[in-house]
């Protein structure tokens, strides 16, 4: 299936990116460190107001929610991930898309929505 780019303006039922994985760091109760991942049924759809984000269960956010957007780059160990740190205490969202197109669209419509993007990230958004 071919993918197609972010539609501007994001219909009103959502759009869901298309992800191979998504894994969570997170703290319980401010110390304990928390960690959860999906590879099967992971979800991230866009709308126009809010952004949901679905590992175990579906979180929804809002996009002034999202304090930092960063890139990781592929390494040896590890496929090109892009990372978003939410206003909840110490939690991040590690998003792993489905192709390099996808990575790049995704950081695109990231820094168009206004978000903090880390330098790494940014790069790769002038890319797209």
């Amino acid at each position: 299936m071919a993918y197609t780019r972010i539609p501007i303006p994001l219909p009103p039922e959502g759009f869901p990116v298309p992800v191979d994985a998504i894994t969570s760091s997170f703290r319980l109760f401010g110390l304990l460190p928390g960690y959860s991942k999906n590879d099967l049924g992971s979800c991230l759809v866009l709308f126009p107001a809010q952004w949901t984000i679905k590992i175990l269960t579906t979180q929804h956010y809002a996009y002034s929610d999202i304090l930092q957007v960063d890139f990781k780059p592929e390494s040896f160990w590890r496929r090109e991930q892009v990372m978003l740190k939410v206003a909840e205490e110490s939690t991040c969202y590690y998003i792993k898309p489905s192709s390099a197109a996808i990575t790049r669209d995704f950081l695109g419509f990231c820094h168009k929505r206004g978000l903090t993007l880390t330098p790494a990230a940014q790069q790769v958004a002038s890319v797209s």
